[in-house]
């Protein structure tokens, strides 16, 4: 019999890589935006219109990034 009155042997805890979920790896990004004090900003179709029609937007635009290009050249024009 083992010391401290237990019979079974100490199995150590196996070596296993664990995986986050898709979720948890959401939720992880999210907090480290909100520490670094990025915020979420939705624009609609309607925005992304005016963008074009006011020359910061090409009309064959190439994604979120181009769009974020445009919207960023909008603030720093008119809020700046």
């Amino acid at each position: 019999m083992a010391a401290g009155g237990n019979a079974l042997p100490k199995r150590e805890p196996p070596d296993v890589t664990r995986f986050r979920s898709a979720a948890a790896k959401r939720l992880q990004a999210h907090r480290a935006r909100a520490r670094m004090g990025l915020r979420c900003l939705t624009v609609r179709d309607r925005q992304v219109r005016r963008l074009i029609s006011n020359g910061y937007l090409a009309l064959e635009h190439n994604g979120r990034a181009a769009v974020a290009i445009a919207l960023e050249a909008w603030i720093a024009d008119n809020l700046t």
